[in-house]
């Protein structure tokens, strides 16, 4: 006979006291206190808020997995109770034997009078083996909720009272209602406001609440709220208020919540249409093609722009006559107004769009200095408002150095990116380097350039702390300079950042006699010159030859004109800037070596360069 066993996992009961809760003195004033089955908090008013903070600390000998914490409506429920909350308890937390964690339990009453919930733990316990996040009911972890007390709380009368103002007077407010405060039916070219009164209905001086609006996420919100006039706090018997206008650019019901403290109220408004401008359907699309459908009571946002970027932000808005109207609707004009906004592309009013048809047009944000920018979108009677933001950069200010000031040709230098101040952030970005000649004639010198890269551009980097930018970890960029008279202009791009130039000048000078060289080649003295000539202009030549006792043999010397020569050398296919190679040669009709040497002068329209060689 064959015996065939059976692996399993035997998973025991979780014992008790698995979890142990305790009420924590965040002060450390008293130790901490173990919680009873029954916690009862302050009487509280109705919207505010009462906390207690807890200790829950795993007293068994293996690990515990905590899923949830949470204050349910009944005795083993998870439905959640409005009026307590648990708040700083992390989920899916694992605490190892002995181990603690602190979270807070709030009373936050939404209604008047003696109100209970069930303050409850999930978690699961390790043992044999177990996985906390098998899926296999043979290998998962045993898991329970424990019960871990009734939580009671007494709200009373509110301290504060909302109300909102109609024709008849004010009405009440109740939070949490299931009936919305109705704005009405109002037309996409209107608006509608309703002022909502604060009172303070205590003997005791209250701190007002933060007061605002929810309503869908990413859309614009036909609502807008203005909270200028509430004060801080309202003294005993005081009152404030607040408005909220309703303000539709689409037709249909749209709906929100207002806040007050941890109060709710829900607000309602339908868009219709009572001209014949209303019914026109306008939307945007912004530069990565996301369409958005605009309320006038939200201003269209073109976002943050850095100043001196030249970035601008293009949106371009699309008005439809929609296929189900009746009836051409005339527009009188598209306007935009306010300072940093155009409009570009709109037809020249007044325009008559046919029912299916459409206009677009272009609304373009470019920013000047650094402020808040707003503007006005008008479409007939319909009327959008426009916000824009310019900000400065997030580097600091910046300048170039150069290792030799002024510049002169023929030179290799140094240059450096220096920051006003250490910078904050990590930054890479762009310099380039760009040459303009001032050779009536010359566009370019491709002598000038980096010696990294043998061109004119490379990528610098600036680190959060530095105060330098740094090219292969050299902060000292080296650079030629070329032989043509000129300005170089260096240039630094980075991100969300204006960009920086800086100019430095390499002035005209006479010619530069770099190397020469005087050698008898019977029957003939040949004279070599190389150097450069940064204006482009050198022609006018003298040569003075002397014998071998140094006494003039030509004494009035020998003048040469070789404009013509050095003008069609220099542009002509010149691929070589100022930098020039001269030979000349002398027929001698007696003895060669009785010449000892020759004195040059090279003359350009900035001065003379000499050299006196012997010959060899």
């Amino acid at each position: 006979m064959k015996l065939l066993f059976l692996a399993a996992v035997f998973c025991a009961a979780i014992p008790a006291q698995t979890l142990t809760f305790y009420i924590h003195d965040t002060t450390n004033a008293t130790p901490d206190q173990a919680l009873s089955s029954t916690y009862q908090f302050a009487n509280t008013a109705e919207g505010g808020s009462t906390s207690v903070t807890l200790k829950a600390t795993n007293s068994s000998s293996s690990a515990v997995f905590i899923s949830a914490i949470y204050v349910g409506d009944a005795a083993n429920s998870s439905g959640a109770n409005p009026n307590f909350t648990v708040t700083g308890a992390g989920q899916s937390i694992t605490l190892a034997p002995q181990a603690s964690m602190y979270f807070k339990v709030n009373f936050t009453p939404a209604s008047m009078g003696a109100l209970v919930g069930y303050l409850q733990a999930a978690y699961q316990t390790q043992q044999n083996g177990c996985s906390f996040t098998s899926q296999n009911p043979a290998t998962q972890c045993p898991s329970a909720t424990d019960s871990v007390a009734t939580l009671q709380g007494t709200a009373t009368a509110p301290q504060l009272l909302l109300s909102y103002a109609t024709s008849s007077g004010n009405v009440p407010m109740q939070p949490n209602a299931g009936l919305a405060v109705n704005f009405g039916n109002v037309s996409t070219s209107a608006t509608s406001s309703i002022t909502f009164t604060l009172a303070n209905v205590s003997l005791s001086a209250a701190t007002v609440p933060s007061v605002s609006l929810q309503t869908q996420i990413y859309a614009s919100s036909a609502f807008s709220l203005d909270t200028s006039k509430l004060p801080a706090t309202l003294a005993a018997g005081a009152s404030a208020t607040f408005t909220v206008t309703f303000a539709p650019g689409q037709t249909g019901l749209v709906t929100a919540t207002l806040l007050v403290g941890t109060l709710t109220y829900p607000i309602q408004g339908t868009g219709i249409v009572l001209a014949t401008i209303d019914a026109l359907q306008i939307s945007y699309v912004d530069q990565t093609g996301v369409r958005t459908l605009p309320q006038a009571a939200t201003p269209i946002s073109f976002g943050q722009l850095v100043a001196g970027t030249n970035v601008t932000t293009v949106l371009t808005f699309t008005v439809t006559n929609p296929s189900t109207s009746y009836d051409a609707v005339d527009v009188p004009a598209v306007t935009v107004s306010g300072t940093g906004f155009s409009l570009s592309g709109a037809p020249a009013g007044p325009t008559s769009i046919a029912p299916g048809s459409y206009i677009s047009f272009k609304v373009t944000f470019t920013p000047g200095p650094s402020g808040n920018y707003t503007g006005t979108l008008a479409i007939g009677s319909r009327q959008f408002s426009l916000t824009g933001q310019s900000v400065a950069s997030p580097l600091p200010s910046m300048s170039f150095q150069v290792s030799a000031n002024p510049l002169v040709s023929q030179q290799q230098v140094n240059v450096t990116l220096q920051l006003g101040s250490a910078s904050t952030i990590p930054a890479i970005g762009q310099l380039t380097m760009q040459f303009t000649p001032s050779v009536s004639g010359v566009s370019d010198d491709p002598a000038v350039l980096f010696l990294a890269t043998s061109g004119r551009q490379l990528q610098v980097s600036v680190a959060a702390g530095a105060q330098t930018a740094i090219f292969n970890n050299q902060s000292a960029i080296a650079f030629q300079t070329g032989t043509t008279a000129g300005t170089i202009t260096f240039t630094v791009s980075f991100p969300n950042t204006a960009p920086y130039s800086q100019s430095f000048q390499i002035s005209p000078a006479q010619p530069q006699i770099t190397s020469a060289t005087a050698m008898r080649q019977a029957p003939n003295l040949v004279v070599t010159l190389n150097g450069f000539d940064n204006t482009y202009s050198a022609g006018k030549l003298s040569f003075t030859f002397y014998d071998t006792s140094g006494h003039a043999i030509t004494p009035n010397g020998i003048a040469v004109d070789a404009t013509s020569n050095f003008h069609q050398y220099f542009f002509t296919n010149n691929q070589a800037g100022g930098a020039f190679a001269l030979q000349a040669s002398f027929p001698v009709a007696g003895d060669a070596t009785q010449v000892g040497s020759v004195a040059v002068t090279l003359t350009n329209s900035a001065g003379t360069a000499s050299t006196t060689q012997n010959f060899q």
